[in-house]
């Protein structure tokens, strides 16, 4: 599970990013470390493991990385899917 929430920060840190500059720039480990509260260790395994699954594009040391359009729409789907189940249960509350 906490990788999961991991995957959705690293990617949520990285379409901000995107989505805050004229042109996206790209997003170094140590600051993504920093901000998620883990080691630049656990933060490049993660950037592998989002690299190799297409959602993100990170250089060959894992060092810099920028968000895909495919990890734009994963997040979107993600955010989609948590908002549709709170809507739900309130439905279902009232």
């Amino acid at each position: 599970m906490r990788l999961q929430v991991l995957k959705h920060q690293v990617l949520k840190l990285l379409a901000e990013n995107a989505t805050n500059n004229e042109s996206p720039q790209v997003m170094d480990t140590d600051t993504i470390a920093r901000v998620l509260g883990i080691s630049v260790n656990e933060a490049r395994q993660l950037l592998r493991a989002l690299h190799a699954s297409g959602v993100i594009i990170s250089n060959l040391e894992g060092q810099y990385s920028l968000i895909t359009q495919e990890g734009i729409q994963w997040l979107d789907q993600m955010s989609f899917t948590a908002n549709s189940g709170r809507v739900h249960l309130q439905q279902n509350q009232l």
